[in-house]
């Protein structure tokens, strides 16, 4: 997976990832016996395990090692470790319903070219919105009391992590499209030296859980479809889909999860949750099309000529006024304008060879991405 695919393929690319991560909500239940803490640092163990043949092409590269620990630790083993605590301090109603904040918060801070793309996007971050309410309305007992403050509080949290991961490995491969093909196996090895330790403490202190061969059958899929799979097909996607249109992809996370928890549990949910779903998917594919009418505009706009280059003011040293031009380089015919004419032609020459070459070089993987937060 590249920078340089379709958006057609970008978006089932981060549908993809969504599917991924949203079987993360019911793999406990397909090993009720194993503790969840296990299953998530064994996830994470395994999704190292499956970086492994990427190694060499990972060392090889020019890894920002610093941001991939961090992309691991906010993404994978704090946000995970957040979630977990929080189900059990504030019950699983209080704790999903606030993750579903992410969409919102990640698309409130990834603009950074003003509230206009936000305005276009308010109708569908309104549904996504009122589909989180609705999925989760029916309450499922939780603690209560201080325990459920806490347990926000750390949603909350969780919520804040999670989103500066997106936004930052956003502008990662963004910035730095060459590493598309190795950071998800990097993130993967970062992951996985850090929860290994971990993994072994709890194997060592509370023993090899009952059913041994289920569990860890979870564990490879959760390593291999949830992190590894879905971790690629985020940097693939999040390299070619602007970052507001991608926030508001994440509430595909939640909605797999609706559907794959339907699907373990055996029976179709209730009219409220099933509106809560509908209204979630019609707010993500609301946000796609307003998305795509934007990039639409911002194409014809550069083919008729209104912006230099996307983003860019290229037309400005075309607006220069002949008085302007004069005071700058002297007047026509003298021999100080002619040395400026001829120094400025090479330039010019140098400037607009660099200029398309640099457009050539970027245009796969980042014409249309803006740099988040």
């Amino acid at each position: 997976m590249t920078g340089g695919m379709s958006r057609r393929t970008a978006l089932a690319a981060m549908t993809l990832a969504g599917a991924g991560w949203g079987a993360v909500f019911v793999a406990p239940e397909l090993a009720p016996l194993a503790p969840a803490l296990l299953l998530a640092m064994g996830r994470f163990v395994a999704f190292g395990a499956v970086s492994l043949p990427q190694a060499r092409a990972v060392l090889r590269a020019d890894v920002p090692w610093g941001r991939v620990v961090a992309h691991a630790v906010t993404g994978s083993l704090l946000y995970y470790a957040l979630v977990a605590l929080s189900v059990r301090l504030a019950g699983p109603t209080i704790a999903v319903a606030t993750i579903g904040l992410v969409p919102v918060v990640m698309a409130l801070l990834s603009n950074r070219r003003g509230t206009a793309g936000v305005w276009a996007l308010l109708p569908a971050l309104a549904l996504v919105g009122v589909g989180q309410v609705l999925v989760h309305l029916t309450p499922v007992p939780g603690p209560g009391g201080w325990s459920a403050v806490v347990g926000t509080v750390l949603a909350l949290v969780a919520v804040a992590s999670w989103s500066w991961y997106g936004i930052d490995s956003h502008r990662l491969i963004a910035a730095r499209p060459d590493l598309g093909p190795v950071l998800a196996g990097a993130q993967g090895l970062a992951a996985g030296v850090l929860a290994l330790p971990v993994a072994i403490w709890l194997v060592a202190t509370q023993g090899v859980p009952a059913e041994p061969v289920r569990a860890l059958l979870v564990v490879l899929f959760l390593g291999l479809v949830s992190s590894w799979l879905a971790v690629r097909a985020w940097h693939a996607a999040a390299a070619r889909l602007s970052p507001v249109l991608v926030s508001q992809l994440m509430a595909l996370e939640t909605a797999w999860g609706f559907v794959f928890a339907a699907l373990l549990a055996g029976s179709v949910p209730g009219p409220v949750a099933l509106l809560g779903e509908v209204a979630l998917v019609a707010g993500v594919a609301l946000a796609v099309v307003t998305d795509g009418h934007r990039e639409r505009r911002e194409a014809r706009a550069y083919s008729a000529g209104e912006v230099g280059q996307p983003g860019g003011h290229a037309d400005v040293e075309r607006q220069e006024s002949p008085h302007d031009h004069i005071a700058r380089h002297g007047a026509p015919g003298s021999s100080a304008s002619t040395a400026r004419a001829t120094r400025s032609a090479a330039s010019l020459m140098r400037d607009e060879r660099g200029s398309s070459a640099e457009e050539c070089a970027t245009a796969s993987s980042s014409a249309h991405t803006s740099n988040p937060a």
